[in-house]
């Protein structure tokens, strides 16, 4: 038993609709990356919503809340820099 065998090129007649040339977009885009540069300050919403204030790497600044920011290594450092271990245990006036 023979594992060669002869090229067949595509037969369009076969495979209709089938150009090898389009390429599938996976969903990449050419917008730049936003990632975050670092934590400036917090502000408490209420008594239990907290955000903060976010520099990210292209230059803008936002205001983010908690649930949004939980996963950041700039809120660790942040954190650090207040003096505490939890976000709910930053005063309620940034330092």
């Amino acid at each position: 038993m023979s594992l060669i065998w002869a090229h067949v090129a595509n037969d369009d007649e076969r495979f209709l609709h089938c150009d090898m040339q389009l390429y599938y977009n996976f969903g990449a885009t050419n917008e730049p990356k936003w990632f975050v540069n670092e934590i400036l300050a917090h502000h408490w919403v209420s008594k239990n919503d907290l955000e903060f204030q976010v520099h990210w790497t292209l230059g803008d600044i936002t205001w983010e809340p908690l649930a949004s920011c939980k996963e950041l290594e700039a809120l660790d450092i942040y954190l650090e820099l207040c003096g505490v271990t939890q976000p709910h245990n930053l005063p309620h006036r940034a330092p």
